[in-house]
């Protein structure tokens, strides 16, 4: 009895302290950590979803993936708890302007339905972001952000 629950409580402790030595693995190493290359590949396996076999769409997410694959995590971790972060980001994987780039950011970090989920990024805390993400997924919010940036 006493085995098991020094497996619980190890388990616990593990879960309460994994965002934690996950930041510190990205953080020393520079290197996506596993967790990272599996919410990676999460992430792509979604896009990838959205292929609907129209060239030109099914060309902008097969884009959107490679970027995302190319991209560290630990920039993205930044760039969700910096704005300007946010904007270099934005410029280097779309292409879009400094102008472009600075609005679309100012519009992330302006947005209160997204800070949830932008906060738990940048925390490195994976399953508070899905849990923020799942809460937001389909709400007039989400529609509207959408819509608003794709002006940018």
């Amino acid at each position: 009895m006493a085995i098991v629950l020094l497996l619980v409580a190890l388990g616990v402790v593990f879960i309460v302290a994994f965002p934690t030595i996950n930041n510190t693995w990205r953080n020393t190493t520079g290197n996506d950590t596993p967790a990272d290359t599996a919410v990676k590949n999460e992430l792509v396996k979604q896009i990838e979803a959205q292929k609907t076999g129209n060239a030109d769409v099914d060309a902008r997410l097969d884009t959107a993936a490679s970027t995302l694959r190319a991209t560290k995590m630990a920039t993205i971790v930044k760039a969700a708890g910096d704005q300007s972060a946010m904007a270099a980001l934005l410029k280097q994987t779309t292409g879009a302007s400094s102008e472009q780039a600075k609005a679309a950011s100012a519009l992330l970090f302006a947005n209160q339905s997204l800070a949830g989920v932008r906060e738990a990024v940048a925390a490195g805390d994976w399953v508070k972001a899905y849990q923020a993400y799942r809460d937001l997924n389909g709400t007039a919010a989400l529609t509207e952000l959408k819509a608003a940036l794709g002006q940018y």
